[in-house]
């Protein structure tokens, strides 16, 4: 078979008529409709989850049967049996959605993109071009295809939530190609010709999605990493705290003057070093260095917005260090800066929760930030709590008696010295960053575990007790 595209065009198309059936979630298209099955000897918890993807909360489902009424996502309780829960939306609502990309339209799971956003760093790996950038900003994908004229060929990814039919591929002298409008990162994707799914021959980066089949990888690059000189070097690679310091993946490419490569590099601040026939070196044109905690410098380089760390306290001071969970909390490594009103720091960080302390010169005890109400850990070892570009208010309302509430679930591991949210007048207040999908949270009053009074939608525990939930879409 030609290993150019490795594939036979049938032309015959494909139908998906057939049922598809995953951990006890079974799907079928039934004339205009597609119906889910939901078997009802799965955990409680999972039912709850699947039904929130359709904007079902599962105490409503008697009422929606009876009503005929449909979701926010278009879905209708069609049946509730003993063993299973029938769901049905009309197939000219979906959005396309892709996972079970062999036979069917997916709808109810995005670890696939969820995934995506792990990467702190990531680069691209094509041993023949197939993906350009075009100086319009487009993003051009070519899928070279020999044997035949193919009916139908799609592009499908996390950048069209997996659209079987929304980006066409057009013809050109030699194959295939479509210009998509990407974001910055990683996007998985994969090829559909005359219905059946592929992924780019020319690409050999290839990413698991959790269920026994495979993804091609493309990341849209925000950052070039650039060596001059050197001309001699034989190899120059690139390591740093986005790669766990790996000296052996990310080789420079050497170009007039010296060496470059292109590669994305999540938001944030990072180290870093070249590493040049084995020797490790500094940035030369990087006036960003700061020392290690261990007797060594590094480059330090950032991609996004800066926050600023303030300290208003311990003027005389000889110096004061910022310390946290995204530093490692190295005690050394981030100096603040004096100024005439406190020590101040601007520094980036990804959309995320962090812990920090300030650790001041001849102090014992690391310092909270006085400025700060939002904290977290037992009294006597309490660190200070920032979110970055938090998208979800927490709100607890006040109540007589009441002295403290704090917030815990999966943002922090259920924590039971969680996050200790600000006491206003009204009640008790927290901002935090919540990831996409699913979050399970509680409050804990004056010791006792409570659900959120304020939000109707929850899941039973394996405590016997409820959980509160958010989807964060």
């Amino acid at each position: 078979m030609n290993r150019i595209i490795g594939i036979v065009l049938l032309l015959i198309g494909t139908a998906f008529s057939s049922l598809a059936q995953d951990k006890g979630i079974a799907y079928k298209i039934v004339g205009k409709d597609l119906y889910c099955s939901i078997d009802r000897s799965l955990p409680q918890s999972q039912i709850d989850s699947l039904l929130g993807t359709c904007d079902i909360d599962f105490s409503n489902l008697e009422a929606m049967l009876r009503s005929g009424e449909s979701s926010a996502d278009h879905w209708q309780v069609e049946a509730i049996e003993p063993h299973r829960i029938v769901l049905k939306k009309p197939l000219k609502s979906l959005t396309g959605k892709a996972e079970n990309q062999k036979d069917l339209i997916v709808l109810l799971n995005e670890e696939i993109e969820s995934s995506v956003e792990d990467y702190r760093f990531g680069y691209n790996m094509f041993h023949k071009p197939a993906v350009i950038e075009l100086e319009n900003g487009l993003t051009r994908f070519f899928l070279k295809v020999e044997g035949g004229k193919p009916h139908s060929i799609f592009i499908s990814g996390t950048f069209n939530e997996w659209s079987t039919s929304a980006n066409p591929m057009e013809a050109c002298d030699s194959g295939y190609y479509v210009d998509l409008k990407l974001g910055v990162g990683p996007h998985y994707y994969k090829y559909i010709v005359n219905g059946y799914w592929l992924l780019d021959p020319r690409n050999q980066l290839k990413e698991s999605d959790g269920e026994g089949n495979e993804n091609s990888v493309y990341f849209k690059c925000n950052y070039t990493f650039r060596l001059n000189g050197y001309t001699n070097a034989k190899r120059v690679n690139l390591a740093g705290s986005f790669n766990d310091w790996n000296d052996n993946r990310f080789t420079l490419r050497r170009v007039p003057g010296g060496w470059q490569r292109k590669c994305y590099v999540k938001e944030g601040t990072h180290a870093y070093k070249y590493v040049v026939d084995g020797e490790w070196i500094l940035d030369p044109d990087n006036p960003v260095k700061r020392d290690d905690g261990a007797g060594n410098q590094n480059s330090f380089m950032s991609v996004g917005d800066s926050i600023v760390f303030y300290y208003p306290r311990d003027l005389d001071a000889r110096f004061v260090v910022l310390s946290g969970s995204f530093n490692g909390w190295n005690a050394e490594e981030l100096r603040m800066q004096k100024t005439d009103s406190g020590w101040v720091l601007p520094y980036v960080l990804a959309a995320g929760n962090y812990e920090y302390r300030f650790r001041v010169a001849d102090k014992m005890e690391w310092q909270l930030d006085p400025l700060n109400p939002i904290s977290s850990g037992p009294y006597e070892t309490k660190n200070s709590v920032v979110s970055v570009k938090a998208n979800h208010h927490f709100f607890f309302p006040r109540t007589r008696g009441v002295d403290e509430v704090i917030l815990t679930g999966d943002f922090n591991g259920w924590n039971e010295h969680g996050y200790y949210m600000e006491r206003r007048a009204d009640g008790w207040h927290a901002d935090l960053y919540l990831p996409k999908g699913k979050t399970r949270y509680k409050f804990i009053v004056d010791g006792k575990w409570i659900k959120d009074p304020s939000n109707p939608l929850f899941e039973p525990n394996e405590y016997d007790d409820y959980n509160s939930v958010i989807w964060v879409k």
